[in-house]
C-alpha cells in the first residue's frame, strides 16, 4: 500500500526534533560533467543531476546535518547535557556533533582513533573551533577513554549520552533521508523514466530507497563502498534499520537485501586512503561544474559512477541522482596529495 506524501510528513513530525539545517536543498543538472564523461567513452551516459547535500549549513553543511535533527532532538527531550563520540580523525560526523552542540549548549567530547600524530586540521581542526574536548587515542583503547569520559561527566553530576551506545542514533541518518525523499520527489517531477539514486554506502541512500518503496516510485539506488569491507553486512544493517523506522514510522514496507545494489571495487585500499582516479574525477568536476569533492567520501562515489558509465554499466533510460553528501573540510587534509596531482598533470 502507497503511503502519502502527507502521512509520510506527519509521521516524521511527529519525532523529536531541533531545526538546524538548510532545506530543502537545491538540485541541480551537471550537463557540463555529464559531456565530458561523454568524450571518454563510446557508451550512451545518461543525464545526471546532483542533489546538494553539501549546502546544509552547519560548519561546512553536508547530509548529516539532517541526522542530526532527529538525533538532537531525541537527546535534548531525554534530558542529556553532554555528548561523547567516537570516529575515525577523519569524521564527518564528529563535526556535526560538534557544530549541533555548539547550537543547542551542550557539552561535547570526541575521541579520534587511529592516527593520533596527526595534525590538527580538517574536520578535527573544526571540532575544536566548535568547542569540542577532543582526545586522540589509538582505535583498542577507544572504549575505555570513553568510559573514562562517561564516569567523569557523571561524578560531576552530568548526564552524558553516548552516541555509539544508542540504537536511534542509527535511525536518524534513514529517518532524514526520508524526508529528503519528499524534497527529491518533488524536484524530480517533470524528469520520465527510472531515476537512480547514486551514493555512498551509509544511512542516507538507504533512507532514499525506503522512501521510493513506500511510495512507489519508479527508483532504483546504487549504494557505493568507500572502504574495503563485506557489502553483504551493509545490506543486512540497512534492512535491519528500515525495519526499526517503518514500525516507528507507521510505514508499510521496509527494504529486502535486494532493494538496492551495492558497488564494490572503487573504494582504493583503505578507509581514508584514495585512488589517482579519484583526484581525477574530483578535478573533473570542479573544473566542468564549480563543485568540489572530497577524497575519502564523495569523490569515490563520483569514481564508480564514472567508472561504471566507461564500461557501459549504466542504464540508457535512467536518470542519475548523485548525493553530494558533503565532506568539504577534509580537501585539505589531502592537500599534499592534491598538489602532486595537478603537478603531475602540468
Amino acid at each position: 500500500m502507497i503511503i502519502s506524501r502527507e502521512a509520510l510528513i506527519s509521521s516524521i513530525d511527529s519525532l523529536p526534533r531541533y531545526r538546524m539545517s538548510h532545506l530543502c536543498t537545491p538540485l541541480e543538472r551537471a550537463e557540463n560533467m555529464r559531456t565530458a564523461i561523454q568524450d571518454m567513452t563510446p557508451y550512451f551516459v545518461p543525464p545526471i543531476y546532483i542533489k546538494r547535500e553539501d549546502q546544509t549549513g552547519l560548519a561546512f553543511g553536508g547530509n548529516k546535518a539532517r541526522h542530526m535533527e532527529f538525533l538532537f532532538g531525541h537527546i535534548l527531550k531525554n534530558g542529556y547535557d553532554t555528548v561523547i563520540n567516537s570516529n575515525d580523525f577523519h569524521s564527518n560526523q564528529a563535526r556535526f556533533i560538534a557544530a549541533a552542540c555548539a547550537k543547542t549548549k551542550l557539552k561535547y567530547y570526541t575521541v579520534a582513533e587511529d592516527k593520533i600524530g596527526e595534525p590538527l586540521t580538517g574536520n578535527l581542526l573544526l571540532c575544536k573551533l566548535l568547542g569540542a574536548e577532543i582526545h586522540r587515542s589509538p582505535t583498542d583503547y577507544t572504549d575505555k577513554v570513553i568510559s573514562r569520559i562517561s564516569n567523569n561527566v557523571k561524578s560531576s553530576g552530568g548526564t552524558p549520552f553516548i552516541v555509539s551506545n544508542d540504537e536511534y542514533a542509527d535511525l536518524c541518518g534513514m529517518i532524514g533521508f526520508l524526508e529528503a525523499g519528499v524534497e527529491l520527489e518533488s524536484q524530480l517531477e517533470p524528469i520520465t523514466g527510472r531515476i537512480r539514486m547514486w551514493g555512498l554506502a551509509g544511512r542516507s541512500i538507504a533512507g532514499l530507497q525506503l522512501y521510493a518503496k513506500n511510495r512507489g516510485l519508479n527508483w532504483k539506488s546504487t549504494a557505493v563502498m568507500y572502504s574495503p569491507g563485506d557489502s553483504n553486512n551493509y545490506r543486512r544493517l540497512s534492512v535491519k534499520r528500515s525495519e526499526q523506522v517503518a514500525e516507528l514510522l507507521g510505514l508499510n514496507e521496509a527494504l529486502f537485501s535486494n532493494d538496492f545494489d551495492v558497488l564494490s571495487g572503487y573504494s582504493g585500499p583503505a578507509y581514508g586512503m584514495a585512488t589517482d582516479d579519484v583526484y581525477k574525477v574530483i578535478y573533473l568536476i570542479a573544473k566542468t561544474e564549480g563543485v568540489i569533492l572530497d577524497p575519502n567520501y564523495t569523490g569515490k562515489s563520483l569514481s564508480a559512477l564514472i567508472g561504471e558509465a566507461c564500461s557501459g554499466n549504466l542504464e540508457k533510460y535512467e536518470t542519475i541522482c548523485f548525493i553530494h553528501s558533503g565532506g568539504l573540510p577534509q580537501v585539505f587534509f589531502y592537500g599534499d596529495e592534491f598538489s602532486k596531482y595537478l603537478i603531475d598533470r602540468n
